[in-house]
């Protein structure tokens, strides 16, 4: 979680205090150490970390120059691979090396290609003094965030936002009317945006290379299906939980004891049961939902969920559950807009487990967010695949299995379906659009934005609804929609900048670059072998959770919202918003259709008000302009 930072000035020289701006804006998490160096003259190259010491060696990477001094790096780097790079590095110390010096070997065999041979989660910034040039690179889902700005001969690169826009380095505070569009509107992103025009962000998998002359951000790896040997099913699944036994072992590397996110899903409940046998006899801390201890104000929701959570913890003797004692206040209005240095999209929601790990020490939270985007998907496409592929026969059996589950009606009325949305998608289109669900919610949200006009109609070109990539017909492509295509990146960066308050980082076992490229490999019908959705994943959970989790359905699920309670919340935070609205507000909004998701849909309706909060109070500091 420490937090790197580098500016570069081509034709002058930087402020005399700019770096030490720059690592004063990670004050809040108060870092293990903090490093400022300047690394060249002409170009003025300075370099700075606020560390956090979590792994063996952290304590050792700072600032690293090479020992021929044409290197210089700093990284928030957890590697995975680090054995295999120690072979192919010819290596042999490898344990007195810390992940920064790993990444310096690996650059001067590999130079630009150099990220594609790394493993972990990481982000890095390298000078390289004879190249006079700079190559920094992101992990391949983006746990790790990096932001960066270019304007008028000088570069600002850091993970921390806030540092991007200390007044010393002037970078512009202009609103993006895209990121608008990202934040209000259902749209087909994947990235985090920054609120400002000038600061972009470093998109996972991707490496940049900057020097005087020009700038590249290029992909340095995609998501491929893997050519698999041919295994029975039963092999195929033991291979699997091989795998996700190693990813979740890979995340449990730490000095400090370990915390964990906590729901009755599966995936969540993969993650602590393999991570439980794995820690022995140490602790492993779960923090669940609110976080909220169970009472008699709120046991008529909760009690049924808890219960659930209750049964399966009794499965895990060392696991021990943190709860509050007084309901947490989990969205406040720019929760960490200060910190952020921008109108934040944070909000407190990850505070009230954050803040139990720290309690106890934790620095490393582990989630189990993501799974059901590859590893543990679905695999309801698989029923678009037997129909394209005119395998009725098999199709009609798993519809019938389907329907026993009761995952599914009549299997005639599915195969109609199937006919509808393959002969006519045009009415298939619009009959998603009617029917109640994610489509019509998307769909309504985007024909009535709460943007004005005047903002949608310079966005045309690059906003998408976000039911317009709903439908795939594979199960691959399904998978490739949810990793790649829509919001994982968001989430990492909104839960990497919501743990850093609490001095603690979060990892996912679940987007293990390994783990993830052999579940998108395997056979379709391993992700919904008889009429059972997820049925690989299910297979690997077998003896780490309670048969009742591990073999619910969908619809089991028992966490529920408190829609009364959202519209009442709402409807008070829209009579503040609009009582005192600031002139730019009324440009960027139409209070109209505010109105209408109020009472539509009071849950967004709240986070999209906590926000508006968030811009009116930076409008009226003076932090931002239009």
């Amino acid at each position: 979680m420490s937090t790197i930072h580098c500016a570069i000035d081509w034709q002058t020289s930087l402020p005399e205090n700019a770096i030490q701006d720059m690592l004063a804006c990670s004050d809040y998490w108060q870092p293990d150490a903090v490093h400022g160096q300047q690394i060249s003259h002409a170009p003025d190259v300075r370099l700075a970390k606020a560390c956090l010491y979590n792994r063996p060696n952290s304590e050792l990477d700072s600032i690293l120059v090479s020992e021929c001094g044409q290197f210089s790096i700093v990284t928030n780097a957890h590697l995975d691979n680090r054995d295999e790079l120690a072979l192919q590095l010819h290596i042999k110390d490898i344990d007195r090396l810390c992940d920064g010096e790993l990444i310096i070997k690996a650059y001067q065999r590999w130079q630009e290609n150099s990220a594609s041979h790394l493993l972990g989660d990481f982000v890095f910034i390298l000078w390289d003094n004879l190249k006079q040039q700079l190559y920094c690179a992101r992990d391949h889902f983006g746990v790790k965030s990096l932001f960066y700005a270019i304007q008028s001969g000088r570069v600002i690169v850091s993970n921390e936002h806030k540092s991007l826009l200390v007044p010393s380095l002037a970078v512009s505070r202009l609103l993006s009317h895209r990121w608008l569009a990202d934040v209000f509107m259902p749209t087909t992103g994947n990235e985090f945006l920054s609120p400002f025009n000038a600061i972009h962000t470093l998109p996972a998998a991707h490496q940049l290379v900057i020097n005087q002359q020009e700038h590249s951000c290029e992909a340095y790896w995609s998501l491929k299906p893997q050519v698999l040997p041919k295994l029975s099913d039963d092999e195929y699944i033991a291979k699997l939980a091989e795998l996700f036994e190693q990813a979740v072992a890979r995340r449990l590397v730490s000095q400090y004891p370990i915390a964990a996110e906590l729901s009755e899903g599966l995936d969540s409940n993969g993650v602590v049961g393999y991570a439980s046998r794995l820690l022995g006899d140490k602790p492993l801390y779960t923090m669940s939902f609110n976080c909220e201890s169970l009472n008699e104000h709120n046991a008529a929701i909760w009690e049924p969920v808890y219960q659930e959570l209750f049964d399966a913890i009794e499965q895990w003797p060392n696991v021990r559950p943190l709860w509050h004692d007084v309901e947490a206040d989990i969205l406040r209005a720019g929760a960490h807009a200060e910190t952020f240095g921008g109108p934040s999209v944070v909000t407190s929601w990850f505070d009230p487990r954050c803040f139990l790990a720290q309690s106890k020490g934790c620095k490393t939270v582990l989630s189990g967010w993501g799974g059901d985007h590859c590893v543990s998907g679905y695999g309801d496409e698989y029923i678009q695949e037997l129909f394209l592929g005119r395998q009725y026969i098999r199709l009609y059996r798993q519809l019938m299995l389907r329907q026993q589950r009761g995952r599914g009606g009549k299997p005639i009325k599915a195969l109609l379906r199937l006919f509808i949305q393959h002969q006519f998608p045009q009415v298939h289109h619009k009959r998603l659009q009617q029917v109640k669900g994610l489509a019509k919610q998307s769909a309504d949200l985007f024909h009535h934005s709460i943007l004005s006009a005047k903002i949608t109609s310079r966005l045309a070109e690059t906003i998408k609804p976000y039911y317009a990539i709903m439908d795939r017909t594979s199960v691959q492509a399904r998978d490739h929609r949810e990793l790649i295509e829509n919001g994982v990146q968001r989430r990492m960066t909104l839960t990497e900048i919501a743990a850093r308050h609490h001095d603690c980082e979060f990892r996912y076992p679940l987007l293990d670059r390994e783990l993830v490229e052999y579940a998108y490999s395997l056979p379709s019908h391993l992700k919904c072998k008889y009429g059972v959705e997820r049925y690989m994943f299910r297979e690997v959970l077998k003896g780490y959770t309670t048969e009742r989790i591990r073999m619910r359905r969908k619809a089991d699920v028992l966490t529920t919202l408190d829609i009364d309670k959202f519209q009442r919340h709402a409807t008070e935070s829209l009579k503040r918003v609009t009582a005192k609205m600031v002139s730019e507000l009324d440009e960027i909004f139409d209070k109209e259709a505010l109105v209408g998701v109020v009472h539509k849909y009071p849950h967004i309706a709240e986070r999209y008000l906590l926000l508006i909060e968030s811009l009116q109070k930076q409008f009226e500091g003076g932090s931002i302009h239009l």
